[in-house]
């Protein structure tokens, strides 16, 4: 996919908050080295950018990868929004996470989301002889993992087009002839009859249901962080890897576009095999086009001459 026409057009333009989703885009997956980007993100908090990392995984993984990494005193320009939106975190005057927003799901809840989960992996094998494997040790969400076998244990972001033709064999295999989008079909049947809302993504191998997504993510960047330090939407850069649609629904980043953030620029630097939505600017190159979108915002914070890649448009 090309670049869009005015992406480089738009990042030349100071963003004061920077958020992003962290495997795929800042980091090739989580066991990835971080010495590329720990420099470019401390020097852009230096100069007062807030950097803000929008995971579905807990704060654990990028905190360990990152997070302790970067000087304390720099610390305060740093945010975690993780858990699927579920959680937000900052840190103190010791660089220790502190937690500023939690949404944790009750007995109930936590009850009516087992119960999704057990009676639509039984509907699964009866109906199609597909098995799933249910994962409960999610934060406020259940995951079904529908391609269970060795080969697609833990895929990487790169072979996700690979992932997605082993994924569609397989459910055509098992009769399942609306492929992924029938079993969202089938989940989001099975939550109004077990009677909870709640709000599903796929990131091919897994279907994923909680109580929240990457829009709470987005919702608390806008009305708390932005709103508290007067910046404009327009100032606030979304960067990720998967928003455009795999195999008939949207990417998982796609949630990060939302209405309460409009003015905001979006921009991929992933595969996209099915091109972006309107909402978002293709960049690519994946992390190396993340690095080079910090580069970017380095040089016009800094005031030095136009970033190479931007030049050269």
């Amino acid at each position: 996919m090309q670049q869009h026409p005015l992406v480089h057009e738009k990042l030349r333009h100071r963003f004061r908050i920077i958020a992003f989703d962290w495997d795929g885009t800042a980091v090739k997956n989580r066991a990835a080295p971080v010495d590329d980007i720990l420099p470019r993100l401390e020097a852009l908090m230096e100069l007062g950018v807030k950097i803000v990392i929008i995971t579905g995984t807990h704060l654990g993984n990028p905190n360990k990868q990152f997070c302790t990494k970067v000087r304390p005193e720099l610390k305060s320009h740093l945010f975690a929004c993780v858990n699927r939106g579920a959680e937000v975190f900052g840190f103190d005057e010791a660089g220790e996470p502190v937690r500023l927003r939690g949404r944790e799901a009750n007995e109930e809840e936590n009850r009516k989301m087992d119960r999704v989960s057990v009676e639509l992996q039984q509907e699964f094998q009866e109906r199609y002889g597909l098995d799933v494997v249910i994962i409960y040790d999610r934060f406020n969400r259940r995951k079904l993992d529908i391609i269970p076998t060795p080969e697609w244990s833990d895929p990487p972001k790169e072979r996700i087009g690979e992932l997605l033709v082993a994924v569609q064999e397989r459910l055509r295999e098992h009769g399942v002839a609306g492929g992924i989008q029938e079993l969202i079909d089938r989940l989001n049947g099975e939550c109004r009859e077990v009677g909870i809302e709640l709000k599903i993504t796929t990131d091919v191998k897994h279907l994923e249901y909680g109580l929240s997504d990457k829009s709470d993510s987005v919702a608390w960047i806008i009305n708390e962080l932005a709103r508290s330090l007067g910046v404009p939407n327009e100032d606030v850069l979304f960067m990720g890897d998967e928003f455009g649609p795999i195999g008939g629904f949207q990417g998982s980043d796609f949630k990060m576009v939302s209405p309460v953030a409009k003015g905001a620029v979006y921009v991929s630097v992933g595969k996209e095999p099915n091109g972006v939505p309107d909402e978002v600017m293709y960049y690519g190159k994946g992390t190396d086009g993340f690095v080079e979108i910090c580069d970017g915002q380095l040089a016009l914070w800094r005031g030095d001459p136009p970033h190479a890649a931007a030049a050269e448009e």
